[in-house]
């Protein structure tokens, strides 16, 4: 068997409102870990037709050919099927929903009709939704998920989560690695039990605190694999598909690398680093030199960082209570790269600007509104003092505004915000991180740590009606971290 061993753990169920009740009521649980790197790298199925369906189904399936896991599929495929198209082309999904709960998709980082933007007003118990929409905007790596309220967490943890990527002309001048040299990376943290079902029960300090996290690592659905690569320049396509593990992605001995593109596609210009964190829907598109290490093996890891302004408590706090495997911020391997001694062709050269990213001008902000990031006693999570109520509107803009929005974290845990129907630039964030490589290009979600301030600017150009906003933390989200806003 290629697991490693079981952990016996505390198991407590999502009812937990303080220690010793918990604590009377807990149970045992055995976990299974995986040895790291014993098992390939996986590849989802790929959809490239612009008419195709969605099917959501309770599945089992294996991991390494021999454990059998329990959970949700699109398409029979984990991680679900990878979509492609190219701008401008329309597309037509039936999306068939037989899991036996709520569900619709949202298309995460597509700006589309409010119909079509997967609110969770918009769910379907059971049978058909048809989506319809043309690809109106600029290569990227996006992505899609089940987006129905208080089930979002548990649907995303499950399975039901892929890449959506978009082409373009601007992207294909570049000669970027591609074939098998573009390498998609969907990030997750899973607890699996000895009897092969997914488990996802989070207590309500996790609600309230961590989120879920998981006590192993899956890379594109396999727990900590290794993939084979020449030595060479590598594409990598890095989505955080996790539903609250915050990742800070980087290479054994912080050996640099590249990044050249952010949510909303590629960035203005090229940018060296050593690590990128990535939060809970963020996503990053790097360039890796396998040459340049001197070694035949490349470990892709998570660093360890801070949690500022209690964070840290709040986390072991989460954990004592609950929460599974590495604490948020601590550091592990993600995979591992396997170099072999076939050099290949890596002449291209990235010119000085990768793209014209035309971000809205200060000047031409017409309102700024504050968001305050807030716990309420009793309720938990809010979006300026209020939890999500489907009906109600809680912002109105104007289509074809520009406005500046301010994100104030009031609460001691990180919260990653996501806009639907709006790519956004970031323009500042106080305290002493600063904006990240990935932040000087689009973006439709971003992080916000205890006690930061981060100010966004975005033109409001999607068709009038109902989105939302939300943390991307998924369990803040489906206990109410979550607000309507209108285009009128």
């Amino acid at each position: 068997m290629n697991r490693k061993k079981f952990i016996t753990k505390l198991s407590l169920g999502s009812g937990a409102i303080a220690l010793a009740p918990v604590l009377s009521g807990c149970d045992l649980e055995e976990i299974t870990v995986f040895d790291e790197f014993t098992l390939p790298l996986q590849f989802p199925n790929l959809i490239e037709d612009a008419n195709f369906s969605i099917t959501a189904t309770n599945q089992e399936y294996k991991i390494g050919n021999e454990f059998q896991v329990s959970g949700f599929q699109f398409n029979r495929s984990y991680p679900a099927p990878t979509i492609k198209s190219r701008k401008g082309n329309a597309i037509n999904v039936q999306f068939n929903n037989e899991i036996g709960q709520d569900s619709v998709i949202h298309w995460h980082g597509l700006v589309v009709p409010p119909e079509m933007d997967g609110h969770p007003r918009n769910v379907i118990s059971s049978g058909s939704y048809n989506y319809q929409f043309m690809i109106n905007q600029r290569a990227g790596t996006y992505w899609y998920h089940p987006h129905p309220h208080r089930l979002t967490g548990e649907q995303v943890y499950k399975g039901l989560a892929g890449f959506f990527i978009v082409e373009d002309d601007e992207e294909a001048s570049l000669n970027l690695p591609e074939d098998e040299f573009e390498i998609p990376l969907l990030i997750q943290d899973r607890r699996i039990s000895s009897s092969g079902e997914i488990i996802y029960n989070p207590s309500m300090p996790e609600q309230m605190m961590t989120g879920f996290l998981g006590d192993q690592i899956l890379i594109n659905g396999v727990p900590t694999p290794y993939h084979n690569v020449k030595k060479g320049t590598y594409r990598l396509r890095i989505l955080n598909g996790s539903n609250a593990r915050i990742y800070n992605i980087a290479f054994q001995n912080e050996t640099p690398f590249t990044v050249i593109g952010s949510d909303g596609g590629l960035l203005p210009k090229a940018v060296d680093v050593n690590s990128l964190l990535l939060a809970p829907g963020e996503r990053s598109d790097i360039l890796v030199d396998f040459s340049r290490f001197s070694v035949k093996t490349a470990s892709l890891q998570s660093l360890t960082f801070e949690l500022p302004s209690g964070g840290g408590m709040m986390n072991g706090m989460g954990n004592m209570m609950g929460s599974g495997g590495h604490e948020q911020g601590s550091g592990f391997s993600l995979m591992e790269f396997r170099i072999a001694d076939e050099n290949i062709d890596t002449s291209f050269t990235l010119p000085y600007r990768l793209s014209e990213s035309t971000f809205p001008d200060l000047n031409d902000a017409e309102t700024t509104r504050r968001i305050s990031l807030n716990m309420q006693m009793m309720q938990g999570h809010t979006i300026n003092g209020k939890q999500f109520e489907m009906d109600r509107v809680d912002q109105q803009v104007k289509q074809g505004s520009t406005e500046i929005w301010e994100f104030v974290n009031e609460s001691n845990t990180p919260h990653p915000m996501h806009i639907h129907a709006v790519q956004f630039k970031v323009i500042e964030r106080t305290g002493n991180r600063g904006l990240t490589a990935a932040e000087t290009g689009w973006k439709d979600t971003v992080l916000v740590m205890p006690g930061e301030t981060v100010k966004a600017i975005m033109k409001f150009d999607a068709p009038k009606g109902v989105y939302v906003f939300h943390c991307h933390n998924l369990e803040h989200e489906d206990s109410g971290m979550m607000a309507n806003f209108e285009i009128i």
